[in-house]
């Protein structure tokens, strides 16, 4: 075994050999489940993973069903990256269990591949499979067709993609080359593009739906005249991809809704309809590791000229709520429709003791099937607009990335 991965080009006959193959295997996430739920053993499913796509890519071939569910336990550096990698004030490990698992890992990657892994770990964080489950339960409530062109921006390695309805076609944005490597390989039908979301070329108006869970970090960038945070930016862009009658369907942090500054809210309810938002328990993602406040909001791209149908108007808008003796600014949609608060408010169990948390106090699948039944229904027919037979092309057509094949790993 090399003591880096390889990242030779997969050729033409590869892909069609990957193709036939992803054809007649049942998805590994339905049939396996996500990573596993210890920290170790998390970190010892990434570097298993890691040895399996090195062997598969130097020897050329598709995986076997065995590695592709070794592939799709790679939950992610997300979980582990406060031990996985060395302290960055000390230079050293939290014991010496995690120091040999940090070696062995350094001895996998070049040291580009480990730097890539070390920018992306603090929103590396995966989706739980009830919430992926639930999302593709809405985007059919809300008249997404089984053929849709679907964009997932920030894809890991393709869990959304692997749980989508049989017959969707995806392009899937990665900037960590790992990660997207795993998702050619699981998912060799989809567009897998390994770069930076801000620099991939997206067709306006060409997507049929958006789906996925965006990345949250201490960044801004440019889009539309304003400076966005890193998770608005991508809701911005993607949405900016819709097709009219398109559905955007995000996991994002709930700063997105609760923030005081409306001037993201302000933006996107210019261009779409806001059809709802489900917020979170902040535990629901505390198998993938981590434990934090999220929404899932829901938006439609509205036409030229189409006047707007908003679910409820005063989305964009705050409103202060007291939370045991504290006052805290939360959305008015919540506020308005508080059964979309899968949970209690509460000051407890705060990710670094700031702003508040949802406490979970119930059936969550059955909590997101009620609040899914609330979001408007759509037939298919009513929410897409076909205009012409261009604006349902398949995925190779829409705009695809000129490193889309031969761009394993980004610098950016």
């Amino acid at each position: 075994m090399e003591s880096t991965l390889e990242t030779t080009q997969l050729d033409i006959p590869l892909r069609q050999s990957l193709n036939a193959q992803a054809a007649s295997l049942p998805s590994p996430e339905r049939s396996f489940g996500f990573a596993q739920a210890g920290e170790k053993a998390k970190a010892r499913d990434i570097i298993t993973a890691i040895r399996t796509l090195g062997r598969i890519e130097h020897e050329q071939r598709p995986p076997t069903p065995d590695e592709r569910q070794t592939l799709a336990r790679f939950g992610g550096f997300g979980p582990v990256a406060l031990s996985i990698f060395p302290d960055p004030v000390r230079g050293s490990y939290r014991d010496q269990t995690w120091q040999a698992l940090g070696e062995e890992l350094r001895a996998l990657l070049s040291p580009e591949e480990y730097d890539s892994a070390k920018r992306t770990t603090f929103n590396a964080f995966y989706t739980s499979p009830l919430v992926i489950a639930s999302m593709h339960e809405a985007l059919t409530r809300l008249g997404v067709p089984k053929d849709a062109t679907v964009l997932e921006p920030g894809c890991g390695t393709g869990n959304f993609i692997g749980m989508a309805p049989e017959g969707m076609r995806f392009i899937g944005v990665e900037l960590d080359g790992v990660s997207g490597r795993i998702a050619r390989l699981l998912h060799p039908a989809a567009d897998i593009r390994i770069e930076n979301f801000h620099d991939t070329p997206l067709p306006e108006g060409r997507i049929d739906a958006v789906i996925g869970n965006v990345p949250f970090a201490d960044v801004k960038l440019e889009h539309g005249g304003q400076r966005l945070p890193l998770h608005d930016f991508f809701i911005a862009k993607s949405a900016d991809a819709l097709k009219p009658g398109g559905v955007l369907a995000l996991v994002t942090s709930h700063f997105t809704l609760d923030k005081q500054n409306a001037a993201i809210r302000e933006y996107l309810t210019g261009r779409a309809d806001f059809l709802g938002a489900i917020r979170l328990p902040s535990d629901a993602f505390k198998r993938e590791g981590t434990r934090v406040v999220t929404d899932i909001v829901f938006l439609r791209k509205r036409a030229p000229g189409e006047p707007a149908k908003h679910a409820d108007p005063a989305w964009t808008e705050t409103a202060p709520l007291f939370i045991e003796g504290a006052e805290i600014p939360i959305n008015r949609y919540f506020l308005n429709h508080p059964g979309m608060v899968l949970g209690a408010w509460s000051r407890k169990d705060r990710l670094y003791g700031a702003g508040y948390s949802v406490i979970g106090n119930g059936d969550l699948a059955g909590q997101l099937r009620a609040a899914i039944g609330q979001l408007p229904a759509y037939a298919e027919a009513s929410s897409f607009a076909k205009a012409s037979a261009d604006t349902s092309a398949a995925t190779p057509e829409c705009a695809p990335s000129p490193n889309a094949v031969k761009h394993f790993f980004s610098t950016k």
